[in-house]
């Protein structure tokens, strides 16, 4: 199964960013970026049979949010190939505690990231393997 990761962010500057930090840290995975969930979902549901996937996923976006994306996502029959990574502005330790209940969150980063953010996610246990190259 190949491994796709997923940049889901409303603003079209962080995606830049993210695209920029992606870049200057040496991952060679293949990386799509959505402006929105709805976009991601439906890339996500026309490769689920080939893909799995790490979404790096904002939670507050218009239309539906992080939240909404996760509660769909969490019951779905391929939900064992979808990791989650929250990169979000939110500073709420309400929000840390909600994403924790979602067994396909596996970290949680507050913006602004860094390099050093994504070069850590690179060996990070449950989510590194997304890093590496892949068809």
């Amino acid at each position: 199964m190949n491994s796709k990761i997923l940049v889901i962010d409303d603003d079209s500057i962080i995606l830049f960013i993210h695209r920029t930090m992606i870049k200057n840290s040496g991952i060679k995975a293949q990386v799509e970026y959505f402006l929105s969930a709805e976009l991601a979902l439906e890339f996500i549901m026309q490769h689920k049979e080939t893909h799995s996937f790490l979404l790096l996923l904002d939670i507050n976006m218009p239309t539906m949010s992080g939240w909404e994306l996760l509660d769909i996502l969490k019951d779905c029959s391929f939900k064992e190939n979808i990791n989650v990574v929250m990169i979000t502005s939110s500073i709420n330790e309400s929000d840390r505690t909600k994403a924790s209940t979602y067994a396909q969150v596996c970290e949680y980063l507050t913006k602004p990231i860094k390099v050093a953010d994504f070069v850590a996610l690179q060996s990070h246990k449950k989510v590194g393997r997304f890093f590496r190259a892949s068809k």
